[in-house]
């Protein structure tokens, strides 16, 4: 079984169907193939029998791909698909699947000149599971059969409410937590992290044992240092955290290290989600919904998730007129209010739905075994 995921997200989405394929053919190995380096710089790893760098989409490289692991099923995780290698694939009769589909509205692939070039590849896909109706609608305009589409929900919630928090990395910050609530800045952007230092000043006067975790999107040490820096001139005590117990005494902490994020929600009595002030969106929401932990976001770029953590009561959004202030309002209100913060954390797990891994996995079984057809 092949399974080709761009980056962490694309496979971290992956691995729940992979996790149920495994137990119902475990004599099947798994590969996984990447673009992005920090899918190879996973702390620990993948957990499939061989995983690396997908070559260039030519035909070179990708019959030598297939020649080399000359697979039963072609699995795409969410929206990255690849022309050639489909094409080179159904040519060998190698059915290929979309776990997790989704097509972002503004999609480039919708439109012309591109959506004719592609509409044979998507023609050939056997089966795509879609997070959503509107993300299946989507994906017969680009040319996906009818009886090959699927609408499951998204593998990804499955992934994380099924996931069990790193008690070594907790530990390392049970102390530096403990004094107040924490409210924890996760995959934050470089125009973010001014308004959030700023709001953590104002909450900060009020209520001293308040904390502030920082989690960058891109954890490289001169942009850490610069965050602690800055957290400094507006007089917040602040540390760069990557490893052991940090100083009790920094209110601020920012983290300089890949790969925990997901644990570090675990901490928070709120959580901000980065991305919203930017043109690529606010990154995933579901990691602090599945700690029952009410979420802040931008102003827009809101995808699904957010949009339903959002109409559940388990997320607010920012204007785009004075964010800091409005931020600190919003920051002070459920440190304020417990019950309304509890309510509203409970409202955003609610908002997660399990059970697309499963669905998922049956249909490619299906395809596999024959049993679902996959002429498209």
């Amino acid at each position: 079984i092949w399974v080709h995921a761009a980056s962490v997200g694309e496979a971290l989405t992956a691995l729940p169907v992979c996790h149920q394929l495994k137990r119902a053919t475990p004599a099947s190995a798994v590969a996984l193939t990447y673009t992005s380096p920090s899918a190879e710089r996973w702390p620990g790893g993948w957990p499939v029998d061989r995983a690396d760098y997908l070559p260039p989409d030519l035909p070179g490289p990708m019959h030598a791909m297939l020649d080399a692991l000359r697979p039963r099923l072609l699995i795409f995780s969410r929206a990255d698909v690849w022309p050639e290698l489909t094409t080179a694939a159904t040519g060998r009769g190698v059915p290929v699947a979309i776990l997790g589909a989704t097509v972002n509205p503004r999609s480039g692939r919708l439109g012309w000149p591109v959506r004719p070039l592609l509409q044979s590849m998507y023609a050939a896909i056997a089966y795509a599971g879609a997070v959503s109706h509107p993300d299946a609608a989507r994906l017969a305009r680009l040319g996906c059969s009818p009886a090959a589409l699927d609408v499951t929900g998204d593998p990804r919630h499955d992934q994380v409410l099924e996931r069990i928090p790193d008690g070594t990395v907790l530990r390392q910050l049970a102390a530096w937590a403990a004094p107040g609530e924490v409210l924890v800045a996760g995959s934050t952007e470089p125009t973010e992290e001014p308004l959030l230092l700023e709001a953590f000043a104002q909450v900060h006067q009020q209520r001293p044992a308040a904390r502030l975790l920082v989690c960058p999107h891109d954890p490289g040490p001169r942009r850490c240092h610069g965050v602690a820096a800055d957290a400094r001139r507006r007089g917040l005590e602040a540390a760069v955290w990557r490893a052991g117990s940090p100083p009790t005494a920094a209110s601020c902490l920012v983290a300089e290290r890949a790969g925990v994020l997901d644990d570090l929600y675990a901490l928070g009595a709120l959580a901000y989600v980065g991305g919203g002030f930017g043109s690529h969106g606010v990154h995933a929401v579901i990691e602090p919904a599945s700690f029952a932990v009410p979420v802040i976001v931008g102003p827009r770029g809101h995808g699904g998730d957010t949009i339903a953590l959002l109409q559940a009561g388990g997320a607010v959004a920012l204007p785009q007129r004075d964010p800091a202030q409005a931020l600190a309002r919003s920051w002070e209100a459920w440190l304020a209010d417990g019950d309304g913060r509890v309510h509203a954390g409970l409202a955003a797990r609610r908002a997660l739905a399990a059970g697309a891994a499963q669905r998922t996995a049956v249909r490619l079984l299906e395809l596999m075994s024959g049993k679902l057809t996959a002429d498209c």
